[in-house]
């Protein structure tokens, strides 16, 4: 009797242990990075796995990584400033996927309107440079707020991010093309943040 419960329990270990191989075999630790018909990164290009939209965007690198339970057939990738490209998945979890250069019956008439390079702006100081009035963004990416109080506790603005308060390394990883708008406010505008605004403050909200 004791030999058939040892029997069974270790049968029981083996088959846990299986199981649970099977499972770990299943993972996959996918890395995407998303790049354009000049082979420059696509940054905040949308994924979807099977037709499902992934949480998270590619970052500033045009970079995405996931951890998946099962293999997808197809990856499409998308960026409303570049557009659209679909590949099979072939079972290498390290891909590099340029989205093509859309042919002329892909291009939308739009009256002449002069369309702005779509990734123009390499990183969220980038963007404050070229589209932001009122900063300044100096070569070594420092930020600031003409007009806003010299307060020397602070060196930078404060930095909001979709209404919360957020680091400058957390700031720098915005992608531009998820940028909704952004709003600077300084002097009395600046009340509510309290001490911490008083070198100004850069509320931004993103898509994500």
């Amino acid at each position: 009797m004791k030999i058939l419960k040892k029997i069974f329990f270790i049968a029981v270990i083996l088959i846990s242990a299986i199981t649970f191989s099977q499972e770990k075999e299943e993972t996959i630790k996918l890395n995407l990075t998303i790049k354009d018909y000049n082979n420059k990164p696509v940054p905040g290009a949308v994924i979807l796995l099977d037709n499902v939209k992934q949480d998270r965007v590619a970052n500033a690198s045009g970079t995405f990584k996931a951890i998946i339970k099962k293999a997808p057939i197809e990856i499409t990738v998308y960026s409303p400033m570049v557009g659209v490209q679909t590949v099979k998945y072939l079972g290498n979890p390290n891909m590099i996927i340029n989205i093509k250069k859309p042919t002329n019956d892909d291009v939308v008439d739009t009256a002449n309107e002069k369309i702005a390079d779509p990734i123009q702006f390499r990183d969220i100081y980038d963007y404050l440079r070229g589209k932001v009035a009122g900063v300044e963004v100096t070569p070594r990416n420092s930020i600031i707020i003409r007009g806003a109080s010299n307060f020397r506790e602070y060196k930078s603005p404060l930095f909001i991010l979709n209404g919360v308060q957020v680091d400058e390394e957390t700031f720098a990883q915005i992608v531009p093309v998820t940028i909704l708008k952004i709003k600077i406010l300084k002097g009395p505008e600046t009340a509510i943040y309290g001490i911490r605004g008083a070198n100004g403050v850069i509320e931004v909200t993103t898509m994500i």
